[in-house]
């Protein structure tokens, strides 16, 4: 057998020391001696210290798989209580759908019905409607037309007053050449609430006695009245009731001496 080499230091290129300084043991240190890189007993340390962790690892595990499969098993048993009460809920919710389709079916119905009534009502008042307008129509046509004729009545009625007033005022008016009297005619403005001053053209001896008259040459103005509210020897004043619409209106005088 071949001389195996014994000794207790191994120098590795100058850089790494092996020792042994007991039997089974070894260390590995750097070119001094100073510093231990690595030794038998620090590996040693470090399997046993892995081999406790290892087995507190190994014990958590398991008291986490325990109650994982606890937690499993709760939750199954409560994913079974709720499936209960979910089919539980379906079954309550059918039926109440049940009711409430049948219900609506009523209801439905009812607003049928109630549609067609208001319908034939609607269609009734409809009709009804109808016939009074045309009774109203029909009533308005004869209303317009007595109006029509009652208008034509008044408006002849007033040319002939018209006429024969003018033929007293010209019969006065002929006369008061040969008596103490006077007669005139005098157009008015309008919007004036009065005559104004007019003249008589002379001088009475005393004051004279006045009638006015106020006439409009379009029979569509109101009929105002008027009033002497001045007069002298030489002129008289006529106030009217409103002030007049427009200038279609002609004051007509008749100044006399009272006998």
């Amino acid at each position: 057998m071949a001389k195996i080499f014994r000794t207790e230091t191994l120098n590795l290129g100058g850089n790494l020391r092996l020792e042994s300084s007991t039997a089974g043991s070894f260390e590995i240190k750097s070119a001094d001696g100073s510093t231990t890189h690595m030794s038998r007993a620090s590996i040693d340390s470090d399997i046993s210290s892995l081999q406790a962790v290892d087995v507190t690892n190994e014990s958590d595990l398991s008291v986490d798989v325990s109650s994982l499969q606890a937690g499993i098993t709760d939750e199954a048993n409560t994913r079974s209580t709720k499936d209960a009460n979910l089919d539980s809920d379906i079954s309550s919710l059918q039926a109440v759908d049940v009711t409430n389709e049948s219900d609506l079916s009523v209801d439905v119905s009812s607003l049928q019905a109630g549609i067609t009534d208001e319908a034939n009502t609607r269609s009734t008042k409809d009709a009804n409607l109808d016939s009074d307008i045309s009774s109203l129509q029909a009533v308005d046509v004869t209303n317009e037309s007595d109006l029509s004729v009652d208008v034509s009545s008044l408006h002849a009625q007033d040319v002939a007053n018209e006429s024969d007033l003018s033929v007293d005022i010209s019969s006065l008016h002929a006369q008061d050449q040969g008596n103490d009297v006077v007669a005139k005619s005098v157009s008015q403005s309008s919007a004036a609430e009065d005559s104004g001053a007019i003249s008589f053209g002379r001088t009475f001896d005393s004051t004279p006695a006045i009638v006015a008259v106020l006439k409009s040459t379009n029979a569509s103005d109101p009929i105002i009245a008027c009033m002497v509210t001045a007069v002298s020897t030489t002129e008289c004043t006529i106030s009217f009731a409103d002030a007049l619409p427009s200038a279609n209106y002609t004051v007509e005088i008749f100044a006399s001496v009272a006998d």
